[in-house]
């Protein structure tokens, strides 16, 4: 049986992150009076379709998403009042409103206002019309948050036969949606569906490029790291050695574009697990491939030289010295967003090793019930866990041990301070995955 597990890493009281590959954390008036409010203490008069749309904007950017679609709705309506309940304006309102309210939550409202949109650009610009491509993508995201996937997936279908009609067969705009269909395919378990959409993407960005360009380098490490997500690491190592062979035939072997190849293969091995030469010796080369530069990248070196570390916590059978990190945090001091990068690397709940857990019990069905373990930990310098307990269960007992026993064994990047590793304290992890409603009996056997 396949694990499926989503686990959310971050500080207690911090909104948790997805650190699974492929699956997704978890996450009064009417409308035209809410508009009318816009204006007290103004003058007397209706407010215009302009206020009402700087309002909704405004909203909208301070992520106020439920307030932005009731505003929303009476500037669909003053919209619709002004251009005409079938103008591409009115069209545009629509598609503004459902990604407010997609983001609010209420899907069913979304569909509703993607629909309406669809229906007004058919009937202005035809079948094909490339106004068409947001609202139909925008119906997708909608159907896929709300666990609709075969519905997300013909929307988004839709949505690249307009784009390949309109922009042409190998344009490259249909590569977000090709993303898209691949994680509601991952989602109704179609494995082989969602790895055909990833490799239609890398065929485009081969046909409109050379082969030794920067452009098809970059897309088959997208693919590779594709590959990573979902565990497949030989084949993703194959894509590293193919990435390799381009830049070695072309740009010559001691050229730095081979850091990129070696330092992702060696990444590769330390996620797999697989404390094997040849990925430790991959980091070692890629930075040394780096230092040696005419042009020194010190957001690059710095990159590798995190690896490197991530690599002896993974693995060192002794407490690591941690002088990569350290230097790590210092090439960072020359980097533009260095301080934002600090805070991402090195504050964070970062695995650098997974301890699989047992999977007795869990289920890869989409409709299969829902549970999570949410537990509590120290995280020492040495990227080592300590006190680690479980705070909550659902259902209580079933995976406790399990979990508990896949955080004291996992390795995580350690946080620090003014460039020194350090103790940090009460972090929580929530582990969540689907089971068999009957794993009472299954546990009993």
């Amino acid at each position: 049986m396949v694990l499926l597990l989503l686990w959310a890493g971050s500080l207690l009281g911090q909104a948790p992150e997805a650190l699974e590959p492929g699956v997704q954390a978890e996450p009064g008036a009417t409308a035209l009076e809410g508009v009318a409010e816009l204006a007290e203490p103004a003058t007397a008069g209706p407010v215009s379709r302009f206020e009402a749309n700087l309002e909704f904007d405004r909203l909208v950017q301070a992520e106020d998403f439920e307030a932005a679609a009731t505003i929303g709705e009476g500037w669909v309506d003053l919209t619709e009042q002004e251009f005409g309940a079938d103008s591409l304006e009115a069209g545009a309102a629509h598609v503004s409103l459902a990604e407010a309210k997609t983001k609010a939550g209420d899907y069913a409202g979304a569909e509703e206002h993607y629909l309406v949109a669809i229906e007004i650009y058919r009937d202005a610009d035809g079948l094909y019309s490339g106004n068409l491509v947001k609202p139909l993508v925008g119906l997708g995201d909608s159907y896929h948050l709300d666990s609709e996937y075969l519905n997300a997936v013909s929307a988004y279908n839709e949505a690249r036969t307009v784009s390949r009609r309109v922009f042409g067969l190998l344009n490259e705009d249909q590569i977000v949606i090709l993303d898209r269909m691949s994680r509601s395919f991952l989602n109704m378990n179609e494995y082989l569906e969602a790895d055909l959409q990833q490799r239609e993407a890398l065929l485009i960005v081969e046909r409109n490029h050379p082969p030794e360009s920067i452009e098809v380098l970059e897309a088959i490490y997208r693919y590779a790291a594709w590959l990573r997500e979902r565990r497949l690491f030989t084949p993703e190592r194959e894509q590293y050695a193919r990435a390799a062979r381009i830049i070695r035939e072309h740009y010559g072997n001691e050229h730095v574009l081979m850091a990129k190849p070696l330092q992702e293969t060696g990444n590769s091995f330390r996620t797999q697990g697989a404390a094997v030469g040849q990925g430790i010796n991959g980091l070692r080369q890629a930075l040394e491939l780096l230092e040696a530069a005419p042009e020194r990248d010190a957001y690059a070196i710095a990159a590798v030289l995190r690896d490197i570390g991530d690599w002896q916590v993974a693995f060192s059978k002794v407490d690591p010295n941690s002088a990569e990190y350290r230097r790590a945090w210092q090439l960072l001091g020359e980097v533009t967003n260095g301080e934002a990068l600090r805070e991402q690397w090195f504050s964070g709940i970062e695995y650098v090793f997974y301890e699989v857990p047992s999977n007795r019990g869990l289920s890869t069905a989409t409709d299969a019930s829902t549970g999570f373990v949410l537990v509590k930990f120290d995280l020492a310098a040495s990227g080592r866990t300590l006190n680690v307990q479980v705070l909550e269960s659902e259902p209580p007992g079933f995976k406790d041990a399990a979990m508990e026993r896949h955080v004291r064994l996992s390795r995580f990047r350690p946080h620090m301070e003014d460039g020194v590793p350090v103790m940090a304290r009460n972090l929580a992890l929530q582990i969540t995955f689907r089971y068999v409603v009957d794993y009472e009996a299954q546990e009993a056997q």
